[in-house]
């Protein structure tokens, strides 16, 4: 049952799949088992959601347009009142049905080399870039939001593809060097870390939640970069952890992480 509550937190992502059609080189999801969210759970979920209006993302580390329910979850989070979004690679999907259905979209894209995409681990570079393309007709530039890993690759043509297309906001994240993510691309340099010796400030995400998030199984976290999900006790476990001036083993590595030295 739904219930109001005084702590309301304005963004919850749910991770309806770690199955995806992708072999992005980055990505902890092709390292965990392939399973989709069952929609008993996902309906549970969104049970227990406050009754305060929120943007609820529909993704996690795999394709959420691969699970069969998709457009009727994101219709179900509608009916209960709240915002559906999602990020999409954009492979597979039938733009007249998101532009009626998301109000705004997130698109994953890392490149614009046809070779290099493969090389990633991002297959069809052409068919992404024609779907992206008939997003933008059905939906304009103000509704779709493309989202970029930075790992090194050259950018110009992404200045060039924001500018043509008239996108409002193309967001660019670096690397996750956190431990669970690390697994993936060990062999990538990474410039000293120094947190060992440091003093921990804390996590935006443990002093004031940002989100709410669900992973594939239902268990909720407070962020979506903890992958290893064995290694989290608790939120107040974690809070706990980083208060004493170390880092909890779920969160080793982490960017979040803000440290000085006392």
């Amino acid at each position: 049952m739904k219930t109001a509550t005084s702590s309301h937190t304005s963004f919850i992502q749910i991770e309806i799949t770690t199955i995806c059609n992708f072999d992005c080189f980055y990505c902890a999801g092709r390292n965990m088992p392939q399973r989709h969210m069952g929609l008993d759970l996902f309906n549970t979920i969104l049970a227990s959601l406050p009754l305060e209006p929120c943007t609820i993302s529909l993704q996690g580390e795999g394709e959420p347009t691969l699970h069969p329910h998709f457009i009727s979850m994101a219709k179900q989070v509608i009916e209960a009142g709240h915002i559906p979004y999602t990020i999409t690679n954009c492979s597979c999907l039938d733009a007249s049905v998101i532009a009626e259905v998301f109000p705004q979209i997130g698109v994953s894209l890392d490149t614009l080399d046809p070779g290099e995409a493969q090389r990633l681990g991002r297959h069809d570079l052409r068919q992404v870039v024609e779907n992206l393309d008939r997003l933008l007709q059905r939906m304009g530039p103000d509704r779709v939001i493309l989202h970029t890993v930075n790992y090194g690759q050259q950018m110009e043509r992404f200045t060039k593809l924001v500018e043509s297309r008239g996108f409002s906001r193309h967001i660019v994240q670096p690397l996750q060097m956190k431990d669970d993510y690390r697994k993936r691309y060990c062999n990538v340099p990474v410039g000293p870390q120094g947190w060992k010796s440091a003093h921990y400030l804390g996590c935006r995400y443990l002093q004031q939640p940002l989100m709410r998030y669900f992973d594939v199984n239902g268990r909720e976290m407070p962020c979506c970069y903890i992958k290893d999900a064995s290694k989290f006790v608790s939120t107040d476990h974690a809070r706990s952890v980083m208060g004493q001036g170390r880092v909890p083993d779920c969160c080793a590595g982490c960017r979040e992480i803000t440290m000085g030295r006392s």
